[in-house]
C-alpha cells in the first residue's frame, strides 16, 4: 500500500462509514502568532496541518523560548503520552502564518493508528519522515560550519505553501532570526551577520 501526497486523514476519516467521528475530529484555525497550546495545556488532542506553518518548542531553564522544529502541512504534532509520567511533555505549539489543523481527539487517534491498517500506514511514513528530518538537521549542526547550517535550513525550508487564507509564503522567510539560530545551534546575533554577509554576496 503506497500513499500519494494527496492522502487527507480528516476526509478518510470524516467520509467513511466505519467511523462515527462527531465529537473525535474537527478543523481548527489559528491566527499568526497564535498559541495552538502550551507547556501547561491539557494534552487531549493530536494536530494535523491541513494549511500554514507551526513552530514547535520549548522553554530553556533560563526562560527563554527554544524552537525545535518547524512544521508544514501535511506533518502532525501532539503528546501522544505513550512514554509515561517519567518523561514530561512540556512545549508550545505556535502558528507562524494563518493555519488550519485537523484537531482529534487523543484516543480516538490512538486506537485508528493500532487498528485500521491505512491508518496505520500514513502514521508511519509521517513518524519517520520526521525522524528523518530531525536526524538530518542534528548531523549538520554537530558536523558543519554556521555557513553549512545555515544552507541546510534554508534547502529544508524554502518551498512555498498556502496559509488557511491561500496566500502563498516562502516558509524559511517566515523565521525570524532567533528562531534560524534555534534551529541552527547559534546565536541570533551571529545570524543576523551571517544573513547579512550572504545578502551582501548576493
Amino acid at each position: 500500500m503506497t500513499f500519494m501526497n494527496d492522502f487527507s486523514l480528516y476526509e478518510y476519516l470524516t467520509t467513511s462509514a466505519k467511523y462515527k467521528t462527531q465529537g473525535k475530529v474537527k478543523l481548527k484555525e489559528f491566527e499568526k502568532g497564535e498559541y495552538i497550546y502550551l507547556p501547561n495545556s491539557p494534552q487531549n488532542y493530536i494536530y494535523l496541518i491541513e494549511s500554514g506553518v507551526v513552530k514547535i518548542g520549548s522553554y530553556a531553564s533560563n526562560g527563554e523560548k527554544v524552537i525545535y522544529d518547524v512544521l508544514t502541512p501535511g506533518e502532525t504534532f501532539g503528546n501522544l503520552n505513550y512514554l509515561g509520567e517519567d518523561v514530561p511533555f512540556f512545549e508550545f505549539a505556535q502558528a507562524i502564518s494563518g493555519a488550519q489543523t485537523s484537531v482529534y481527539e487523543l484516543n480516538f487517534f490512538k486506537q485508528m493508528i493500532v487498528h485500521d491498517p491505512i491508518v496505520s500506514e500514513w502514521f508511519n511514513i509521517t513518524v519517520v519522515g520526521r525522524w528523518s528530518k530531525a536526524e538530518t538537521r542534528l548531523l549538520y549542526m554537530t558536523r558543519g560550519n554556521i555557513e553549512a547550517r545555515l544552507e541546510n535550513l534554508q534547502k529544508e525550508l524554502s518551498h512555498e505553501i498556502k496559509d488557511k487564507r491561500g496566500v502563498v509564503h516562502n516558509v524559511f522567510n517566515l523565521l525570524s532570526q532567533q528562531d534560524i539560530a534555534d534551529l541552527t545551534g547559534t546565536t541570533r546575533q551571529t545570524v543576523a551577520k551571517k544573513l547579512r554577509s550572504l545578502d551582501s554576496s548576493l
